[in-house]
């Protein structure tokens, strides 16, 4: 049986990947993908022009040394030393180059990300392209102690060496500037992160995670079920410089509570947090604008919330069979399995 060619295993990948997404998500990634490319192929031009200025500048003051040079306490000077233009290689492939990678990354893992509200995280280009930067492994030792034969010998080795390293990291860099990244590979990096499991799957044990995470402290509930309504002990009310209380509703718990809440009330069609519960986020919340008063919140199971100085927060429900139906599936168990009561 003839071995199958790269691009035959491209196309597989390609074909598997496709199946696994819809079409509203593989005509984002393949938009993404051309747009990248012109990215890149934009910057590379734009620095082989700048290169050729550089060298052209290098030409032309040579062409005029006899004038533009001039000596002084044994040095040479120039009148003129050209234009300042900066055409490092190696800054152009990790600066410019390689964030270009980096942000095609990050844009199609941050479009899944959002799109299923998971949190699946970045990868590096160079973890894709299975590269490494080069290390410059030294084993000179100095001078000392040995003869001078030895000093030749040690010298002879550290500048090859030194040329090892240096050929190394122009391949290195040479590849990072001429590479191009597929969507495929930041496709196969989501599946593989997702270990088996569907997006939605994995937006759910996330939620259900980190809810848990935000209601439990120091190996116990850090809650109260009370009829129909759940009574968190989990922020941080202070009094302000003019001695009004505020409260800060940034904080990670807390906002995976009500993520866990939106996505309880929704019956898991929503991942995020509800657009009219984001009045309920944010660093600064005072007493004078009613935040400590009790709030209708509109939802179909989830009712109420409020806020007290003390730092609970009370969650109203629709009934009881609703409350704990919430505790037991989203909030921290004992580990007898059991809820706060």
């Amino acid at each position: 049986m003839v071995a199958q060619t790269l691009l035959e295993k491209f196309e597989m990948v390609e074909i598997t990947n496709g199946s696994r997404i819809s079409e509203e998500e593989l005509d984002f990634c393949t938009r993404q993908q051309m747009l990248y490319e012109q990215v890149l192929e934009h910057y590379r031009s734009t620095f082989y022009v700048i290169q050729k200025t550089v060298n052209d500048d290098a030409a032309f003051l040579k062409t005029v040394s006899d004038v533009n040079d001039y000596s002084s306490h044994g040095r040479t000077y120039h009148y003129y030393s050209g234009y300042k233009i900066d055409a490092d290689k190696k800054d152009f492939a990790q600066k410019d180059i390689g964030s270009t990678h980096e942000r095609f990354i990050s844009i199609l893992i941050e479009y899944f990300n959002n799109r299923y509200g998971t949190t699946i995280e970045k990868p590096a280009y160079e973890t894709l392209f299975e590269i490494n930067q080069p290390e410059y492994k030294s084993t000179f030792y100095g001078f000392h102690g040995i003869t001078e034969a030895e000093k030749d010998v040690r010298l002879v080795q550290s500048r090859a060496q030194q040329m090892e390293y240096e050929q190394a990291m122009d391949e290195y860099l040479d590849y990072i500037i001429h590479a191009n990244l597929d969507y495929n590979a930041v496709l196969d990096h989501i599946f593989v992160s997702l270990n088996g499991s569907t997006f939605t799957e994995r937006a759910e044990a996330e939620i259900i995670e980190n809810s848990r995470i935000a209601s439990g402290r120091c190996g116990k509930p850090n809650y109260e079920i009370k009829n129909k309504k759940i009574v968190l002990s989990i922020l941080h009310p202070r009094k302000s410089w003019n001695n009004q209380y505020e409260v800060d509703l940034s904080g990670s718990g807390y906002r995976s509570i009500l993520r866990a809440l939106t996505y309880f009330d929704s019956d898991k069609r929503v991942v995020g947090t509800f657009a009219g519960w984001m009045r309920f986020t944010g660093y600064t919340n005072y007493e004078s604008e009613g935040i400590f008063d009790s709030h209708d919140v509109g939802g179909d199971k989830v009712l109420t919330f409020r806020y007290y100085k003390n730092g609970r927060f009370e969650i109203g429900f629709d009934s009881h069979l609703s409350t704990k139906q919430f505790a037991q599936e989203y909030l921290f168990c004992d580990t007898a399995g059991e809820t706060a009561a």
